[in-house]
């Protein structure tokens, strides 16, 4: 049975809604990596959302504080990582250290916004209260394994003891964790952790390990509920290239059929989340920039399985 193909008259749509609507950084990746364009434009456009002291904003669209967050710093870190940036990149250097002036000694891990008075226009996930770190469980799982594989990948500034105290907990966390605990967002960080090939093989390996388990437990695999929040299966094998493909094969092909068919009016692909009416204005906006966001990530993982006609 033939597999269902993005056709190219909705590949120009998608193409159209993101050189029409997207956010610049977003464009700037869509055409390096779609469209072999100069990776130095992403460069550019990563520089403008670096603040001062080595941390990004504006790198998502649910948390648009102007202020530097571990959040924003991770996104900007993949880009670089992505874009095969030098272990000693300077722009990588600078986030680096804003991460590690970031952390938090008692947790053994890293807030993934700071306090924040409320005011910029945010997610009512992002609302800080007094209670905001206690429930994200002080980030033990989000977004601790995604710092320490950016660590490993951009080591310069990094103590060797602290890079190896951290790994050590990440694995001692994934070892102990209940996985009905590890949520979407939590095993992506666990994901991240397993497949960067800079962290060392036994670490990256013993969290790999309980990578099943996590996505048994986590993992959406009803297409009638893929409209809604959930780890889905090209969540957890993005790409041919990951290993939780072959175990996951029968569902990717079926959740690459079901974004093929869920294509907007528009050629674009939109959150599955909203704002729950908090700042409606800059929700609107919000949307659309997601919307720029996810579309080059459909539009990427299809190609990336072959997927477009």
């Amino acid at each position: 049975m033939p597999v269902s193909q993005l056709t190219p008259e909705n590949r120009e749509r998608a193409v159209d809604f993101v050189l029409t609507h997207a956010l610049p950084l977003d464009k700037a990746v869509f055409y390096h990596h779609l469209l072999d364009g100069d990776p130095d434009t992403v460069l550019d456009e990563l520089a403008a959302l670096q603040n001062d002291d080595g941390g990004f904003h504006g790198m998502e669209a649910d948390y648009q504080d102007a202020a530097s967050s571990v959040l924003c710093t991770l996104r900007a870190l993949e880009i670089l990582e992505e874009l095969d940036a030098p272990a000693d990149d300077r722009m990588a250097a600078r986030a680096v250290e804003y991460l590690l002036a970031s952390y938090v000694p008692d947790w053994r891990s890293w807030p993934l916004v700071p306090r924040d008075d409320n005011v910029a226009p945010h997610a009512p996930w992002w609302h800080w209260t007094d209670e905001f770190d206690e429930g994200w469980g002080f980030f033990a799982d989000n977004p601790r394994p995604s710092v320490a594989a950016a660590l490993h990948v951009f080591p310069g500034n990094v103590e060797a003891d602290f890079l190896r105290e951290i790994t050590e907990v990440v694995v001692e966390r994934a070892a102990e964790v209940d996985p009905a605990a590890v949520q979407k967002d939590a095993l992506e960080c666990y994901i991240r952790f397993a497949t960067t090939p800079a962290v060392p093989d036994a670490a990256r390996e013993a969290v790999r390990a309980r990578l099943p388990e996590f996505v048994e437990a986590t993992l959406v695999t009803d297409p009638e509920q893929w409209g809604g929040y959930g780890l889905q299966p090209l969540d957890a094998a993005g790409s041919p290239a990951s290993p939780l493909y072959a175990s996951l094969r029968e569902h990717v092909d079926r959740h690459l059929d079901h974004v093929i068919e869920t294509q907007g009016d528009d050629g674009a692909w939109a959150p599955n989340w909203s704002w729950m009416g908090t700042f409606p204005e800059a929700w609107e906006q919000a949307e659309v920039a997601w919307k720029g966001v996810l579309t080059v990530k459909r539009l990427r993982q299809l190609a990336a399985f072959g997927r477009v006609g």
